[in-house]
């Protein structure tokens, strides 16, 4: 009776395991970044503030085309800004995860002496977006015409 229950355990568990692996495909990083609508900013530095970073990203035209937001509620951001700074050096790494999947999705590193980090941050997340959601449609401007003389 002993050795019935043990197998019938097993079959249970083996089966459990089978039907629990059928979806755990994760979404790859194209989906995540593509799907995302709302990031939160967070700095380890005293050398860069989150609001500095805040800025630069709400100023730049492809954030406001893409309908983007930044939230200081962590738990309902998409996307993660994590910004650290090497210390003993002027290099500053950061990570953009994705918070339901805890997916890092960007990654990189800047130099900056000047306090521009922010900026330069900005421009490599926006740049890598792109990559990603495309370059955003920017307002064409009517071409000159040619006026007969």
């Amino acid at each position: 009776m002993r050795k019935i229950t043990i197998l019938f355990f097993l079959t249970v568990v083996v089966v459990g395991v089978g039907f629990g692996q059928g979806n755990s495909r994760l979404p790859d990083n194209k989906e995540l970044v593509t799907r995302a609508k709302s990031f939160f900013i967070h700095s380890d530095t005293f050398f860069m503030k989150r609001e500095q970073l805040e800025s630069s990203l709400l100023g730049r035209a492809e954030f406001k085309a893409w309908d983007l937001q930044i939230t200081n509620k962590r738990e309902l951001a998409d996307l993660h800004v994590r910004v650290r700074r090497i210390p003993f050096t002027n290099h500053f790494s950061y990570t953009v995860t994705d918070r339901a999947t805890d997916t890092v999705v960007m990654a990189g590193q800047v130099d900056s002496l000047a306090g521009t980090v922010h900026g330069l941050v900005a421009d490599e997340i926006i740049h890598k977006m792109k990559v990603y959601r495309g370059d955003p449609a920017q307002p064409q401007k009517p071409a000159p015409s040619a006026s007969p003389i």
